[in-house]
């Protein structure tokens, strides 16, 4: 986690998304053909938490501008005249002032520094790792986390039973077996991960043989090129380069 340090930086960048939060909320309740009590009523009781919600992401934006600034020489006006830096904050504003979880404006927080430190400088990239942010859960990142940590032990296994009892047993792992199994199938589709040849758990396995010559070798769960990149946030290592790999095994 990180943590202030040093006085607070003057930059009107908070403010700014301050009052682009304010017509953010005022245009989704205007955009209600017919306001209701109920629905007034609604949009006033959320002044408050949102409220909260943009000073927290205010102080995420001061950490990071802080670290940009002592550790990479990026000063706010730098950043302010910088396009990729400035879309990526808007669009992350977007995400941390939806989102309740700490965890979620921290990876934030370090998805900007990154960005402005040119560390992930391909915005294809930049638009992929942040639509995760947006999209997965915490316990989706849980997972990944897993797959990573255990991920010598894993390359051995050829059933998702036996990658889901390592998860319980080993990683101390609190999800169900179907919500584990889920997460694994969204993350593949999400090209997170590459499934190779593990075998499904016993009960959704398909029942049709295949033929496998003993000299065939069984495909390893894999992570991606992007998965890797995802990882490098949630390891909190924002100075690191991106991995250069198109599909790595998964390794420690």
């Amino acid at each position: 986690m990180r943590t202030k340090q040093g006085e607070k930086m003057k930059t009107q960048l908070p403010s700014q998304h301050s009052e682009l939060a304010q017509a953010a909320l005022k245009g989704v309740i205007s955009a209600i053909p017919v306001i209701g009590g109920l629905v007034a009523e609604l949009g006033s009781s959320l002044v408050s938490p949102l409220e909260k919600r943009k000073r927290q992401w205010a102080e995420e934006i001061e950490i990071t501008l802080l670290e940009l600034q002592s550790k990479h020489a990026r000063l706010p006006k730098d950043l302010s005249d910088d396009p990729t830096f400035v879309t990526a904050l808007l669009k992350a504003t977007g995400t941390a002032l939806a989102t309740h979880r700490k965890e979620k404006r921290e990876l934030l927080g370090r998805f900007l520094v990154a960005v402005g430190s040119k560390a992930i400088s391909d915005e294809e990239l930049q638009h992929a790792i942040l639509k995760l942010v947006d999209d997965l859960s915490v316990g989706h990142m849980d997972v990944l986390r897993f797959l990573d940590a255990d991920s010598s032990r894993i390359a051995g296994l050829e059933k998702l039973d036996e990658v889901y009892a390592r998860y319980r047993e080993n990683y101390h792992g609190t999800l169900a077996r179907n919500t584990f199994r889920w997460i694994i199938a969204d993350l593949s589709a999400r090209m997170v991960i590459h499934l190779g040849d593990i075998e499904d758990m016993d009960e959704f396995a398909s029942l049709a043989e295949t033929l496998a010559l003993e000299s065939s070798r069984v495909r390893p769960l894999q992570i991606t090129h992007l998965g890797k990149q995802f990882l490098v946030l949630l390891r909190n290592e924002p100075d690191r380069p991106p991995a250069n790999l198109n599909c790595a095994t998964v390794t420690s």
